[in-house]
């Protein structure tokens, strides 16, 4: 469109001749009518010609319409996407024909109203192992049927926040990337990391500005400290409102030597005999350790050590203590690497054709697994403070939340204690002079809770190192509470499951009805409640006036008719009643609102029951309360 119109300014150059002769007249004419002409062709064109592809796909492109074998209420369907996004920083100075790195997602809307709209990233550990493990066996919607399928559950944590699995670095799960693009630190995991998460926002800019939270477990306890420093620096303007980490490997000078303190707390090993050896030696090197690495190659023999111990393994048997749940054992020497029992399913699933093309998942070559060995060994973390010395800078800024499920071992809870006891952040060392509370939910005690200058631990009663995959009711509880979720503005849902922290209890939502015909005493209200009875009152109110407007309406229509037969001496019937449905398009303003829209957005409705079950049906499987380090 530019262009025509510098022909013409070249071209005729009215203004330098006043005395214009004919030709140059009609040839003035003729390239005006071209300058309009190529303003105006384009505008008609262009709505018939497909647009040239840009680097931004739409959010439509990753939408997943169905999932093979996933049982689902089709009245009240999940809203997923997924995909692969660009991760690359480098990747505007690379050839077109080189092989970026691209991280992959699984997108799952929040299901139901809350107080307010947020949005979790949920990161696994290895490193190297993919986040499905936290979709589909931990904190996600659904879970395995036995069928080879899956059914979808009350209780995962995209009720009421919209959850986003990524599987990271690249290579990881579903992600991909080149052998030479590997990430080897965890600045460089960092930087793949906000990448994704500034082509994420490109695709969905709504969540920019929403509540934003980091979680996951295990490792991630090194990825989640780093990323939530490179949001709070970075130019995005995310409102990032806290993170939270899941039996993490966080500091490995208090981790290391709490493997032998809880197995002897545990009684899985004895004072005095062999495996009183191992933490000296772990002393004598964490001594002469430079700095705050991430491993320590001389160290790594302790856990070993711990499992085989008489009091955690049976060698007759060939069985060996599963250092992700210590109530169970595993035939060795994969002590843990075989469980949980649900992992066989999921990874036959994931490997379906039909699967993997309904994720949106076909541009990965190679199979799912759940724990890639290549990234672990690529990521060789050199170059990496662990990320302890960085939690007293994201205190200042943000709270974070550290859980620990109390049947681990591998990043167990005495190790996540240490930690605490030794940190200084906010102008104090350790936790201070502060209370620990208990903490029960549905009437059960869940477990211990404690919070001072912005940082939050809880210990999880008879969990494992994937605590969501044994409490899911809890770990919903607790991330609810964590955010600051306003329980008195919920409506629904399994959030009105009872639950307290020390004298801090939900309110009461279903309240009992008096035996005797004694008037029932006023009740107080909350300000969210005395909102909502009023504006039920007003919808009912306006639904009725318009009712009457419709009777009346049709009543005046009817009269006219009969009048006008009257008037046309046509007959009128005395016994035919003309059917008005006044109940069709329009509820009664006694029945409940129509609410299907809605519950297609936000899911099934939790009936009120005077027992509570279980939110995950996780099978019969002896071996169900176990988790992996992820």
């Amino acid at each position: 469109m530019i262009e025509p119109t510098a022909v013409a300014a070249t071209t005729t150059h009215p203004r330098k001749n006043p005395l214009l002769s004919g030709q140059s007249i009609n040839k003035m004419l003729f390239l005006r009518w071209r300058t309009a002409l190529g303003f105006v062709l384009p505008s008609l064109v262009i709505p018939f010609v497909s647009t040239a592809p840009t680097d931004v796909p739409s959010a439509a492109s990753f939408y997943v319409s169905h999932l093979p074998n996933l049982d689902q209420d089709p009245l009240h369907p999940l809203h997923i996407y997924a995909g692969h996004l660009n991760a690359d920083p480098n990747a505007a100075k690379l050839p077109s024909t080189a092989v970026t790195a691209h991280i992959y997602f699984v997108l799952i809307k929040a299901r139901r109203n809350a107080d307010r709209e947020r949005i979790i990233f949920w990161f696994n550990g290895g490193p190297g192992c993919s986040s499905f493990d936290g979709l589909m066996m931990e904190i996600g919607p659904w879970r395995v049927d036995g069928n080879g399928g899956f059914k979808t559950m009350e209780g995962g944590w995209e009720e009421y926040t919209t959850m986003v699995y990524i599987d990271q670095p690249a290579g990881t799960g579903f992600s991909y990337t080149s052998t030479d693009r590997y990430a080897h630190d965890l600045n460089e995991a960092s930087d793949q990391f906000m990448q994704f998460l500034r082509n994420f926002y490109s695709v969905f800019p709504e969540y920019r500005t929403m509540d934003t939270y980091i979680a996951g477990e295990s490792f991630a306890g090194q990825y989640i400290p780093y990323f939530s420093e490179a949001i709070l620096n970075s130019d995005l303007g995310v409102p990032l409102r806290g993170s939270a980490i899941g039996n993490g490997w966080i500091d490995a000078r208090r981790q290391y030597p709490a493997y032998l303190d809880y197995a002897v707390k545990h009684g899985l090993v004895e004072l005095g005999t062999a495996g009183k050896r191992p933490p000296m030696n772990v002393w004598t090197h964490l001594s002469d350790m430079k700095g705050e690495p991430v491993n320590v190659e001389s160290c790594e023999g302790v856990m070993q050590k711990v499992v085989n111990e008489p009091g955690g393994a049976d060698e007759k048997a060939g069985l060996c203590l599963n250092i992700y749940d210590v109530r169970l054992k595993d035939q060795s020497p994969a002590c843990g690497m075989n469980w949980p029992a649900d992992l066989k399913n999921i990874t036959t699933y994931l490997r379906r054709p039909d699967v993997v093309s309904a994720l949106h998942a076909e541009a990965k070559s190679e199979a799912w697994v759940e724990c890639q060995q290549r990234i672990h060994r690529e990521l060789n973390l050199k170059g990496s403070e662990s990320s302890v010395t960085i939690l007293p800078r994201i205190l200042e800024k943000i709270p974070i939340l550290l859980f620990a499920g109390d049947q681990d071992l591998i990043c167990n809870y005495v190790g996540q204690e240490s930690i605490i006891q030794s940190l200084t952040w906010n102008g104090g060392t350790g936790l201070g002079k502060v209370e620990t509370q208990t903490w029960s939910v549905a009437g059960t005690p869940a477990g211990t809770w404690v919070s001072s200058r912005n940082l939050t631990y809880v210990k999880i009663f008879n969990a494992s190192h994937m605590a969501g995959y044994d409490q899911p009711h809890a770990t919903h509880d607790m991330m609810l509470r964590f955010m600051g979720m306003n329980f008195s503005a919920i409506a629904d849902g399994t959030a009105r499951i009872p639950s307290s922290v020390g004298d801090d209890e939900k309110p009461s939502f279903i309240e009992s009805k008096p035996a005797s015909a004694t008037p029932t005493p006023a009740t107080t209200k909350t300000p969210e409640q005395d909102k909502a009875m009023w504006e039920a009152y007003y919808n009912a109110g306006s639904a009725a006036i318009v009712l009457l407007l419709i009777v009346a309406g049709l009543g005046t229509v009817f009269w006219c008719r009969i009048r006008k037969r009257r008037l046309q001496g046509l007959p009128v019937s005395r016994n035919e009643e003309e059917y008005i449905p006044l109940t069709h398009g329009m509820p009664n303003a006694s029945d409940p609102p129509d609410t299907s829209e809605f519950r297609a957005r936000k899911g099934k409705e939790r009936a009120e029951e005077t027992g509570v079950e279980p939110i995950f049906d996780v099978g019969d499987s002896d071996e169900e309360g176990d988790r992996r380090t992820q």
